[in-house]
């Protein structure tokens, strides 16, 4: 009862998408005897533990407190987007997912070498101009070596190789499209992956690395955020004086739509972001925009803008490094799930199915992950 932690039974509970008063009907308890755990009032009985446990699918000394981690403060709160569209159980069970990512890459980040966090912070305030937004990007993209007139082949691994987690989990619902969140000085951002479409996700990958870089704290009160973000995403993505002369100066034409879907290629974006980067660059004007959307609706474009790129950026960081040391320990997946006191369950819907290895000796890795390369055309 000593070692309960109040902390891991909110924690279990939202990962598992119950209120409390779900919770409490499972027990045969009343919702003010989980409020009262929860808040570290009281400590249940070891039979009321083992129950939790099973109604919440977890292991039983997952509640045990652990000095070592999990006990780490969280420096801010998630970055949530399209709140509206998502109900505020959802992104509590998001955010407990996140925090289960955190549980394995801070235990991984204790045995294996990583990449260090360079996420500058640059921060701005809410009256800041596009101009400046685009200086920020620009700032964010010399700082990480981005040489000038290339496109960012891939966003995901650009972005581990600078100490960014980014993973997938499966059990997030789609509704959350993505969100990020920074955990001590260990930044992560998570992608949904119910959405197949490669420009959006890497939009949405970048979308959040602009919260990183350019906000401290999350504000629900209004979407200036969001906007801003959002027009970071296109200027790191879409840098202004490397992709004008690709953007269309007119409602394009039959040949324009070529074109643009070579600067899709290019630069790894859907044509829908290439019109509106042109519209906010002043190369279309409202209506020509507006026209240009029209037709690219009426061709069929929307269905499979992102998607024509193909197969959405996969994260390697952690499912590498915990592979590593899952194979230098010669651990079955139930040993890590095991050494984390979480269950198989648990692990899958963070991290997705990882291989079980049988590593001979002398093919063990050492334990020590170079950090990943750049991978920048």
């Amino acid at each position: 009862m000593a070692l309960f932690d109040s902390r891991r039974l909110a924690l279990a509970r939202s990962a598992a998408g119950k209120t409390k008063s779900d919770l409490a009907r499972d027990l045969g308890l009343s919702p003010a005897s989980i409020s009262q755990y929860e808040a570290g009032n009281t400590s249940p009985r070891a039979a009321v533990i083992a129950e939790m446990a099973l109604a919440l699918g977890v292991h039983p000394r997952y509640f045990e407190q652990a000095p070592d981690r999990r006990q780490v403060a969280v420096a801010s709160r998630s970055f949530f987007r399209s709140l509206r569209a998502t109900r505020q159980w959802e992104r509590d069970e998001a955010d407990a997912l996140s925090e289960h990512v955190y549980d394995i890459v801070s235990f991984v980040e204790s045995r294996v070498t990583l990449p260090a966090p360079d996420v500058p912070s640059l921060p701005i305030c809410e009256q800041a101009s596009r101009a400046e937004v685009e200086h920020v990007a620009s700032a964010l993209r010399d700082h990480w070596d981005v040489a000038t007139g290339r496109p960012i082949a891939n966003v995901v691994r650009l972005m581990e190789s600078r100490g960014v987690f980014v993973c997938r989990p499966p059990a997030v619902s789609e509704r959350v499209d993505a969100f990020s969140r920074w955990f001590d000085t260990r930044p992560l951002v998570v992608l949904s992956d119910g959405k197949r479409d490669k420009a959006r996700s890497r939009f949405d990958a970048t979308h959040e690395l602009g919260h990183l870089v350019m906000h401290h704290e999350p504000e629900f009160s209004d979407r200036v955020q969001e906007r801003q973000a959002h027009a970071f995403a296109a200027a790191v993505l879409m840098p202004a004086a490397d992709v004008l002369d690709e953007l269309p100066v007119r409602s394009p034409r039959a040949g324009d739509w070529e074109r643009l879907k070579e600067s899709q290629r290019r630069w790894g974006v859907s044509i829908a972001a290439l019109l509106y980067r042109a519209k906010e660059l002043g190369t279309l004007s409202d209506a020509a925009f507006r026209r240009a959307m029209t037709r690219y609706n009426e061709l069929g474009l929307r269905a499979h803008d992102g998607a024509a790129l193909g197969t959405p950026e996969a994260p390697r960081l952690l499912p590498e490094a915990v592979q590593t040391l899952m194979s230098h320990n010669r651990w079955t997946y139930d040993d890590f799930a095991a050494e984390l006191r979480f269950t198989h369950r648990q692990l899958e819907a963070v991290l997705g199915q990882v291989n079980d290895s049988s590593v001979e000796a002398s093919d063990a890795p050492t334990g020590h992950v170079v950090p990943l390369q750049r991978l920048v055309r």
